[in-house]
């Protein structure tokens, strides 16, 4: 392969993925912007993640340290990153997740163009299925608990599996009880 022929194909995959972080479906944004490799390796990822799509102004620098400055205090141990459009939490290993406080802390925020957009959440666990027939995602090791909804799209594994889940976050728009909806589980994690 030539060096003009490597670009070409640099090229083809950065403007495939313009195109489809420029969809209308955040979900469809944050995922297109972590490349066909979102979830990675088991082995090689961190225990949890927290992405938080953004729309507004994050070029500014007013901007960017407030951002910075209302997740890190929501954290709690957790690292955070930041690009233009969106804010990734990492938590590398096993602890209690405070998302409820991570999104509200950028969804109750007082900048003059800033909102969230949608909110992924990434982590290893278990699925099990309630005592009402309905799926629970608990965190591995600590127990920590979320409502789980499992499309048509997504595989149900047994009760009891450990699993790498990427799901979106509801309920936290209405500031109501939060829930996952599962995008994505992969078995063994």
């Amino acid at each position: 392969m030539t060096r003009l022929h490597s670009a070409a194909l640099g090229l083809a995959a950065i403007l495939l993925g313009a195109c489809v972080g420029a969809t209308t479906n955040p979900t469809v944004a944050i995922a297109s912007k972590q490349g066909a490799g979102s979830v990675a390796a088991a082995d090689s990822a961190p225990f949890a993640r927290v992405y938080l799509a953004l729309r507004g102004c994050t070029s500014c620098s007013h901007c960017r340290t407030t951002i910075r400055q209302m997740v890190r205090s929501a954290t709690q141990g957790g690292e955070m990153r930041f690009s233009e459009d969106r804010v990734e939490v990492r938590y590398a290993t096993p602890r209690q997740v405070p998302l409820r406080q991570v999104i509200r802390s950028l969804a109750d925020n007082r900048l003059h163009d800033l909102s969230v957009v949608d909110v992924l959440f990434e982590a290893r666990g278990t699925f099990a299925t309630a005592k009402n027939g309905g799926a629970t995602f608990t965190l591995a090791e600590t127990g920590q608990t979320f409502p789980l909804s499992i499309g048509s799209a997504v595989a149900r594994p047994a009760d009891g599996s450990p699993v790498r889940l990427v799901a979106l976050v509801n309920g936290w728009r209405e500031n109501a009880a939060l829930s996952l909806v599962a995008r994505e589980m992969k078995p063994g994690a």
